[in-house]
């Protein structure tokens, strides 16, 4: 029998995914690194195994090591800009894919900070690593049914020695990885960017901080996956709820322009745009990367200040699609208001209703590096141009019912104005 509890009480979600983390510290998604090596990344392990790779990965992924690669954003964000003003072209304006563009300058970006590839996506539908990243999230029924037999029934998955991925997405990734540390250190490369603090970490002087080659892949691929489609489905949201809300963008680009005005972008100016954060914040309010948060209890739970116990090994699911569209935290939850996020109202609410990021120590390790490129993103095309819905713009949002995550159906056709 699966046993599962849903859980939308803020204390108590509190409680599982902080207070009382010692009993809620798996995720419950099938991992076999021995046999599936891909398989064996941060979001997956569990027990000691997470807590040992977190810990070496944790300095990787700091504001400082962040403000290493801002430079490299910074240069595919300007040809982001420049792609943009081409397509926009003479007119002064066009329709133009939105999910196609954003999704495009992720896979740069995370090509770049992550393998130190020029992938060119933007302006070429022949990039490996795109065509890689759709195979994983456009899954077939059956794949679907294969990874929830795979978390239902691990051990049995064990013992079969099934796989959470087709065999060309892990064999691109340990190719890819094995291939870039080969180049790098016969050639003394260095760079900063994820590949080379990964490189460092395997050379480690330090035996219980070093990693191993089949490590690097499986952290590459979910950085990478992480990296791109969350960032890309996020800045998506984004534009069109702000082509939905003309005042609000009128807000932002005021606000964009006063802090960073037209030059040069820094990492403390892009980090300076309150009201930008806002908008983001309301953006993954509404659209939230990922419907729900789910843990496994390692022991027999009782909940604080009850006589229920939630027995061991139950599947333990904080709905943050729900939590997040209740009117009692969230009122008129269907509308658009950056505002919800200023810090009066901020204050007067429960931090456990809005988890975008999930929250405790298996919160989003890379939750930094996300947020800097979407912001990076948003300020280059915002300074430039203005977007507004086009005749052929889907009202509302439709989800793509084939994703295996949340993301719009669809290329999201909007207009955008050269300013």
């Amino acid at each position: 029998v699966i046993q599962s509890a849903i859980v939308v009480d803020p204390e108590l979600i509190k409680a599982i995914l902080v207070k009382d983390f010692s009993s809620f510290h798996d995720r419950g998604i099938y991992n076999n690194p021995e046999v599936d090596p891909i398989s064996g990344h941060l979001f997956a392990l569990e027990g000691q195994a997470w807590r040992q790779l977190r810990m070496k990965l944790s300095p990787t992924f700091t504001s400082g090591k962040m403000k290493l690669m801002f430079e490299t954003i910074l240069g595919v964000a300007d040809e982001l800009r420049s792609y943009l003003d081409e397509k926009v072209g003479a007119g002064g304006s066009a329709e133009v894919m939105m999910k196609d563009v954003l999704n495009g300058f992720t896979v740069d970006v995370i090509g770049n900070c992550a393998f130190g590839l020029e992938c060119n996506s933007l302006r070429s539908d022949k990039c490996q690593v795109r065509e890689i990243g759709l195979q994983v999230f456009q899954q077939s029924k059956l794949q679907v049914l294969k990874t929830m037999f795979m978390m239902m029934f691990k051990g049995i998955a064990t013992t079969f020695k099934m796989r959470s991925f087709p065999a060309a997405v892990e064999n691109f990734f340990i190719d890819l990885v094995h291939n870039t540390v080969e180049q790098r250190e016969k050639n003394n490369i260095l760079r900063n960017d994820f590949m080379n603090l990964l490189i460092q970490l395997k050379n480690s002087e330090d035996p219980n901080a070093r990693i191993t080659m089949n490590e690097m892949a499986a952290q590459s691929f979910v950085f990478f996956l992480a990296g791109s489609e969350t960032s890309s489905t996020a800045m998506v949201n984004c534009v069109y709820e702000l082509a939905m809300n003309q005042e609000v963008q009128d807000k932002l680009r005021t606000e964009i322009l006063r802090v960073c005005g037209k030059g040069n972008l820094t990492y403390e100016s892009v980090n300076s745009v309150e009201y930008l954060n806002m908008v983001i914040d309301e953006t993954l309010r509404k659209h939230p990367s990922v419907d729900f948060l789910m843990r496994t209890t390692s022991n027999d739970y009782p909940v604080p200040g009850s006589d229920l116990t939630i027995p061991r090994g139950t599947f333990v699911i904080v709905p943050t699609y729900a939590l997040q569209h209740d009117p009692d935290h969230f009122p008129d939850p269907d509308r658009f208001d950056p505002e919800r996020f200023n810090e009066r109202n901020r204050a007067a609410r429960h931090p456990f209703v809005y988890l975008p990021f999930g929250e405790g120590p298996r919160n989003c390790i890379g939750m930094r590096f996300g947020l800097m490129q979407i912001r990076v993103g948003l300020i280059a095309m915002l300074r430039e141009f203005r977007v507004r819905p086009s005749a052929r713009t889907p009202v509302p949002l439709k989800l793509d019912l084939k994703s295996n995550m949340p993301m719009p159906e669809g290329g999201v056709p909007l207009l955008l104005e050269r300013i």
